[in-house]
């Protein structure tokens, strides 16, 4: 029942915005003054049964403890405290992952040219090598990305209207985005690009990619959502 307590506080807390670091480090505070009372209480010659119920009326009830550290912004995440990050913070990662896993690919492209080694590869490789990266870094990252902004917004006070906003923006992104990597074949140095090109004709087509990307990389965010949650003993 005690330690039920404490986790069920815990989660209530991270359920209402607290980052999780300083939601446990809450609930450990507190079970740590349980156990002081609780100690206290069996000095005095009380039973562990009655010892434990004291020490629990001593630290009174959880609604008051909860309002008081979720009322305070410095220890909320930053998806609470900055509710616009919700809608643009898929994209701003997904492109900085983007221009991170290209600018690897361009020193990996590179790297045995400027170390004096030179090579070529079966042109089937290379067109191999370069339809894996097109699909790993428009489908599998942007997904990717977005199911982790999805995990870490799960369980918190999030707009789910902005969350699922900012998924598709980036999914619909990466729709728009032309990417390759070819590696050196007879005749070819190799070559790396990344860009975007926008095709108003190609737009619904697009769009309805996006919107499927969307709906896979939210499958976590609403799986975990539903997810039986621990709730409030009887001291809240």
């Amino acid at each position: 029942m005690t330690e039920r307590r404490f986790l069920a506080l815990q989660r209530a807390l991270i359920g209402r915005g607290v980052a999780v670091r300083h939601a446990r480090r809450a609930a450990l505070e507190l079970q740590s003054h349980f156990e002081q009372l609780r100690e206290q209480g069996l000095e005095r010659g009380a039973v562990p049964a009655e010892a434990e119920r004291r020490a629990h009326e001593a630290l009174g009830g959880d609604g008051v403890f909860l309002e008081r550290y979720a009322g305070r912004e410095e220890l909320k995440t930053w998806l609470c405290r900055w509710p616009l990050l919700c809608v643009f913070g898929p994209l701003a990662s997904f492109a900085v992952a983007c221009i991170s896993l290209m600018a690897l690919l361009v020193l990996a492209l590179n790297a045995p040219r400027l170390m004096g080694y030179h090579y070529t590869v079966p042109l089937l490789a290379a067109t191999a090598v370069n339809s894996t990266v097109k699909v790993a870094m428009l489908w599998v990252l942007p997904v990717t990305v977005a199911a982790l902004f999805g995990v870490r917004a799960c369980g918190r006070p999030v707009p789910v209207s902005g969350l699922i906003s900012g998924v598709l923006l980036a999914c619909f992104a990466a729709r728009l985005m032309n990417v390759g990597l070819m590696l050196p074949v007879a005749g070819h140095l190799g070559s790396a690009s990344m860009g975007l090109q926008i095709g108003f004709s190609t737009v619904a087509n697009e769009l309805t990619r996006a919107l499927i990307t969307t709906a896979v990389a939210l499958v976590p965010y609403f799986l975990l959502r539903h997810r039986p949650v621990t709730t409030l003993s009887q001291y809240g």
